[in-house]
């Protein structure tokens, strides 16, 4: 991802839109996808590795799972569906509100797989072993 981000930023802006067009057409088909589909996410899962995998019926997650939109960190914004699923995000606990999809896309704060569980962002844990 970050040799796109470098070509984009020096002025190819061919490159970053094709690449762009071909990622998103990719997300929006996995996201319309009529069958079930299975993901194992066992390891990082970030950008553009979340678009492809959140849409899936169930999303695996171990304790080797690390989840985050890291585009923020390096001048973008969240993409691939992000204010779609992060919106969604359970936002209520007790009398302190927390807005937890707010937060991930604004800071690029990182997830691991129970907290990916207890958000909706993985339907199933497992142990990596």
């Amino acid at each position: 991802m970050e040799n796109h981000v470098v070509l984009f930023w020096s002025g190819h802006w061919s490159f970053g839109a094709s690449y762009y067009r071909k990622e998103f057409c990719l997300d929006y088909l996995l996201a319309t996808y009529k069958k079930p589909s299975l993901v194992i996410l066992n390891g990082n899962v970030m950008g553009g590795g979340v678009g492809i995998s959140i849409h899936s019926t169930f999303r695996i997650v171990t304790e080797n799972t690390v989840f985050a939109m890291p585009e923020v960190l390096i001048g973008l914004f969240p993409d691939v569906g992000a204010s779609y699923f992060l919106s969604r995000l359970p936002g209520f606990f007790g009398k302190l509100i927390l807005i937890p999809g707010e937060y991930i896309g604004l800071t690029g704060a990182r997830l691991n797989g129970v907290e990916m569980l207890a958000f909706g962002l993985g339907t199933h844990f497992i142990s990596s072993e």
